[in-house]
C-alpha cells in the first residue's frame, strides 16, 4: 500500500509529523552532557507543545491484568523486604485525538492476555505451581478485563481503531491484533506505531532478550501494518510519542495534553515513587535516593541501556506537569502500575493513578448520523 510513497508522505497521510526537538541530544560521550542536552531539548519541546494547547478529545484507562513482579526489578536494591514480589496492574488506554487527517482512535498497551502468557518469563512462573497453575491463576494473576470486553463496553468496533502502540514490546504477541499467516487482523485498519530500533530488535533477539519476549509474537505480520518511527513524532497537536531508550533500546513514552496538564505514560517506572523517590513512603527509597543523589529510580532488573534509561526518566520528568493531586510528584502514569494488592503498607505506592478518564468518546456511527441529519436539514 505504501511502497511508492516516501516515509514523510506516509506519516502525513496518517496525521503524523516527525519532530526534531531531541535530534543529536545523546551524541556526547559524557553522560552528564547527554543529560543536560536532553533536559534542554525537553524544555524546548514542552514549551512548544503547550503553546499550541490542543487537548486530547478523549482518554480512558482500563485495568486488564495484575501480575507478580520482582521488587528488585522495580526498585533495585533500594528496599529490602521479606516478600520478593509486588504486584503491577497492566492497563489499556483508549485515546481519540484530532489530526489534519481527521479524528483518530488509538489503543496504547492493548495486551493479548492469552497470547502473551507464552512469554518464557510467564511460563517459568506457571511451572512453579505445577498441576495447580490453572486453579491458582485467577488468584495469582487475576484478569480484570480483556481488550475485546473494554471495546464492547464503550461501544467501539475493531474497525474503528487506527493505531495501536506500546511503550516497549516485552511480552507482547501482536499477531491477533495485526494478523499473521494463520489469522486475519482483529483490528483490520490498525497500524502499529513503534520505534524502528524496537521493531528491528524484536525480530532478531539475542538469548539475553528472549526471556521477556513472546515467542514468534511478530511472525507473519504484514509490513503494511507497521509504521517504524525514526524519530519522536506528534499525533495531531495533542499527543506525542517520544523516544526514551533505556528499558529497551526502542522504548517510547506517550505525552498527552489533558485538562489536568501534560501527562506522560511510560514503563521506565512502575509508580510515581520511581520518579520522585525523595518523597516516597515506600520503605528505603527516600533514604537511598538521598544517599546516592538519585533523581529517579529506574525500573528493570537488567535494562539494556541503564544510563540512557536514567536520562530518559529525567526527560519524562521535565516534560510532565506536576501531579494535580500532589505537586511533589510528576504527572507520569506507568502503563503497568504498582498495585497495593496483597502487599504490606511499605510497598503500596505513595500516590496511585488507578483508572482515569478525560473527555468523551466519539463513535463513528454517531458522527455519521449527525452529518446525515445536518445534510437533511440543509
Amino acid at each position: 500500500m505504501y511502497l511508492n510513497l516516501s516515509y514523510e508522505k506516509v506519516l502525513k497521510n496518517l496525521g503524523i509529523r516527525p519532530i526534531n526537538h531531541f535530534s543529536h541530544s545523546r551524541e556526547s560521550l559524557s553522560p552528564q552532557e547527554r543529560l543536560k542536552q536532553v533536559q534542554f531539548q525537553a524544555k524546548n519541546f514542552v514549551e512548544d507543545f503547550k503553546l499550541v494547547n490542543q487537548q486530547v478529545e478523549y482518554m480512558e484507562t482500563f485495568d486488564l491484568i495484575s501480575v507478580p513482579y520482582l521488587v528488585r526489578s522495580a526498585f533495585g536494591n533500594t528496599t529490602q523486604l521479606f516478600n520478593p514480589y509486588l504486584y503491577v496492574t497492566n492497563r489499556l488506554m483508549v485515546l481519540q485525538f484530532n489530526t489534519p487527517s481527521g479524528l483518530k482512535t488509538m489503543l496504547f498497551s492493548p495486551s493479548d492476555i492469552s497470547g502473551n502468557v507464552q512469554t518464557p518469563h510467564f511460563q517459568s512462573m506457571r511451572k512453579v505451581f505445577g498441576k495447580f497453575k490453572d486453579l491458582l491463576q485467577p488468584i495469582i494473576a487475576p484478569v480484570h478485563n480483556s481488550v475485546e470486553q473494554v471495546l464492547n463496553k464503550i461501544g467501539l468496533h475493531p474497525e474503528d481503531i487506527d493505531f495501536i502502540c506500546y511503550d516497549h514490546l516485552h511480552t507482547q504477541d501482536l499477531r491477533k491484533w495485526l494478523g499473521s499467516f494463520e489469522q486475519p487482523a482483529y483490528f483490520p485498519n490498525a497500524k502499529l506505531l513503534v520505534m524502528n530500533q524496537e521493531w528491528e530488535a524484536v525480530k532478531d533477539l539475542l538469548p539475553l532478550q528472549r526471556n521477556w519476549h513472546c515467542p514468534n509474537g511478530v511472525e507473519g505480520i504484514h509490513p503494511d501494518k507497521i509504521i517504524p518511527l525514526h524519530s519522536s513524532i506528534m499525533l495531531g497537536d495533542s499527543l506525542a510519542l517520544i523516544q526514551t531508550p533505556g528499558f529497551t533500546q526502542g522504548s517510547q513514552s506517550l505525552v498527552i495534553n489533558t485538562e489536568n496538564g501534560v501527562l506522560v505514560c511510560s514503563q521506565n517506572g512502575i509508580s510515581v515513587d520511581n520518579y520522585s523517590p525523595e518523597h516516597s513512603t515506600i520503605y528505603g527509597l527516600a533514604d537511598f535516593a538521598k544517599q546516592h543523589n538519585m533523581a529517579v529510580i529506574p525500573n528493570g532488573l537488567q535494562p539494556e541501556l541503564r544510563l540512557d534509561q536514567y536520562i530518559s526518566m529525567v526527560l519524562e520528568k521535565t516534560v510532565a506537569d506536576k501531579h494535580p493531586k500532589d505537586n511533589r510528584f510528576s504527572y507520569i502514569m506507568p502503563s503497568s502500575e504498582l498495585s497495593p494488592r496483597w502487599q504490606p503498607f511499605a510497598l503500596a505506592p505513595t500516590l496511585s493513578f488507578g483508572e482515569i478518564k478525560f473527555g468523551a468518546l466519539s463513535l463513528k456511527q454517531k458522527i455519521q448520523d449527525t452529518i446525515s441529519t445536518q445534510m437533511a436539514l440543509s
